[in-house]
C-alpha cells in the first residue's frame, strides 16, 4: 500500500525527526493499514494483530532513523509490524507451554527432571565457586552476559587470546572436575 515514491516534503520528514505530534497523527493515519495488514499475515484476524500494529507503530515513532519516503517507512512499518506479531506468537506458546511458571518444592519431588535440572544447578554452582576468581568472572561474561573476548578484555585489561586461554582453561578444569581422567 505504497502512497508515493517521492520523498517527503522536506518540512514533514523534519517534523517527523522532531517528533511533531502533527506530522505523526498523519504519519500514523497512512501507516496504520501496513503495520496491521504485516501483522495479520502472523495472525489471522486476531485481536492481537491491532496490539502488534499499535506496537509497532509506537516502536517505529521511537525509531533512532526514519526514512525520508513513503516506502521506505512503509517497509520499516511493515518489518516491525511483523516482529511483534511474531513476538507475540512466541509469547502465546510459551504461555500454553507454561514458561515462566515456577515450580514449588512438593512439585520438584515428583518431578524427577525438574529436580535433576534444579540439581545441576547447585552442582554448578558449587563447581563454579571452586574455579579462579579472574576465570570465574571471564566464564560468567562470557556465557551468561554473551560478551566476546575481545568485549571481556578491554574490561579486564586483557588480550583478547589471554581471555581466551582462560576461558579454555576455566572449561578445561570444569570438564575434569566433571568428569575425572579415566585410568
Amino acid at each position: 500500500m505504497s502512497f508515493s515514491a517521492a520523498p517527503f516534503a522536506a518540512d514533514f520528514h523534519a517534523r517527523l525527526l522532531a517528533r511533531d505530534d502533527a506530522a505523526w497523527r498523519e504519519a500514523f493515519r497512512r501507516l496504520w493499514p501496513v503495520a496491521l495488514t504485516a501483522a495479520s499475515r502472523i495472525f489471522s484476524q486476531n485481536p492481537e494483530t491491532e496490539d502488534a500494529a499499535s506496537t509497532a507503530l509506537a516502536e517505529l515513532a521511537t525509531h533512532p532513523a526514519l526514512p525520508a519516503t513513503w516506502p521506505a517507512l512503509e517497509a520499516l512499518t511493515a518489518v516491525i509490524a511483523r516482529r511483534r506479531a511474531i513476538s507475540l506468537l512466541r509469547g502465546r506458546h510459551a504461555a500454553k507451554r507454561g514458561a515462566g511458571e515456577t515450580l514449588s518444592l512438593e512439585q520438584l519431588e515428583y518431578e524427577p527432571a525438574a529436580a535433576a535440572v534444579a540439581q545441576a544447578a547447585l552442582d554448578l554452582s558449587t563447581l563454579l565457586a571452586e574455579v579462579d576468581p579472574l576465570r570465574r568472572r571471564i566464564l560468567e561474561e562470557h556465557f551468561i552476559d554473551g560478551r566476546t573476548s575481545e568485549e571481556i578484555g578491554s574490561r579486564l585489561q586483557l588480550k583478547p587470546a589471554t581471555v581466551r586461554s582462560h576461558l579454555f582453561r576455566a572449561l578445561q578444569e570444569l570438564r575434569h572436575r566433571v568428569r575425572p581422567p579415566s585410568p
